[in-house]
């Protein structure tokens, strides 16, 4: 299912993603739209997005990750993981922050191209988040093991993607009618 809706002004977005619903705020009055995509069911997981974005290099994806059985949770290897990505895009990791997302520990991490990729139009950044729903401490040793991680890839500007991010706010279960979006056909 491929849902559009244009939006004009700064207002809080509301969507329901599978069984997970997910609020947000950029408090920004740039022209966005919201495209949810229909779910990826791999052998493990299940994988839930919604992309928010204003053009071709101006836009913010959101993916949740719903894991069949518990998988390490552990924050510091997601955080190596995703730079070591960022970095395969062409981009260089130029902040790694922990933060709290949505009243979880989480990470951001800010990058820019690297000089000489003309891949990406000048002035572009990448932002990437990351955090887990239900991340315990295991009894097993210094882990985390989680089944629901948030992951957050934005290239709208840094305000508008801290507005983001801390006012993001996703959970198990459905959005009340008048908090979602018109569906558009």
């Amino acid at each position: 299912m491929l849902m559009l809706s244009p939006l004009t002004m700064a207002v809080p977005e509301s969507s329901q993603l599978g069984p997970y619903s997910v609020s947000f705020d950029m408090n920004t009055d740039m022209q966005h739209e919201l495209q949810m995509t229909q779910p990826l069911q791999t052998q493990s997981a299940t994988i839930y997005g919604l992309q928010v974005f204003t053009d071709n290099t101006t836009k913010a994806r959101i993916t949740i990750s719903e894991y069949n059985s518990s998988i390490d949770a552990t924050l510091p290897i997601y955080k190596q993981l995703a730079a070591m990505s960022i970095a395969f895009s062409g981009f260089n990791a130029t902040s790694i922050e922990d933060m709290m997302i949505d009243g979880k520990n989480g990470f951001l991490i800010g990058s820019e191209p690297y000089p000489g990729n003309t891949m990406v139009p000048a002035g572009i950044n990448l932002f990437q988040a990351l955090y887990w729903l239900d991340s315990k401490d295991c009894e097993c040793g210094p882990v985390s093991v989680g089944t629901a991680s948030v992951d957050i890839t934005s290239s709208y500007p840094q305000d508008v993607t801290r507005n983001l991010l801390g006012s993001i706010h996703v959970e198990k279960g459905q959005a009340a009618a008048q908090d979602m979006p018109p569906a558009q056909n």
